[in-house]
């Protein structure tokens, strides 16, 4: 029987091994700490049976010495763990603006009623320095616009929503 462990990081002295498999046998870490203290080249070997993993320190040799003893005596399988794919440009902006959304709509509103909100006291306050023609109309238009489409489409989802529920005549 194999043992499967991820290397969470390494460093000249010590590393960190990872459990990799499932969380009901977290309980024999403590065992192979114990083992793995009394290899050579292995300074010390601590269990961390909360985070599943064991913080190994070697002083005297290198872990990529040492990894190949721990596969070979211990029987431990190093994995490669899943990485997901990193979110770049449009999709975080995307995924940062749907995590505001659902905050707001936890407290009653949208982000669209905010944007809408924002823009207009923008415009007021541009009004108010005495640049009405460009900034204020500009953030008054994108108000107006903002709250135009999202009333549009309340208006379509709930019209489809009422047809449906009128029953014709001859059924």
């Amino acid at each position: 029987m194999s043992y499967p462990f991820h290397i969470a990081h390494t460093t000249h002295t010590r590393t960190r091994i990872r459990w990799a498999g499932d969380r009901g046998d977290r309980t024999i870490i403590d065992e192979i700490a114990r083992q793995i203290n009394d290899m050579q080249d292995v300074d010390q070997a601590t269990p961390r049976i909360d985070t599943g993993s064991i913080i190994i320190e070697h002083e005297q040799a290198e872990w990529p010495a040492i990894a190949p003893m721990l596969v070979d005596k211990l029987k431990l399988e190093f994995k490669t763990p899943a990485t997901e794919k990193a979110a770049t440009g449009l999709k975080t902006l995307n995924n940062g603006l749907t995590s505001v959304d659902d905050t707001l709509k936890g407290m009653n509103t949208d982000l669209r009623s905010v944007t809408v909100f924002m823009l207009s006291v923008l415009a007021i306050t541009q009004a108010l320095r005495g640049q009405v023609m460009v900034s204020s109309a500009s953030l008054l238009w994108y108000a107006f616009s903002i709250a135009s489409k999202a009333r549009a489409s309340v208006d379509t989802s709930s019209a489809g929503t009422a047809a449906d529920d009128v029953a014709e005549p001859g059924e």
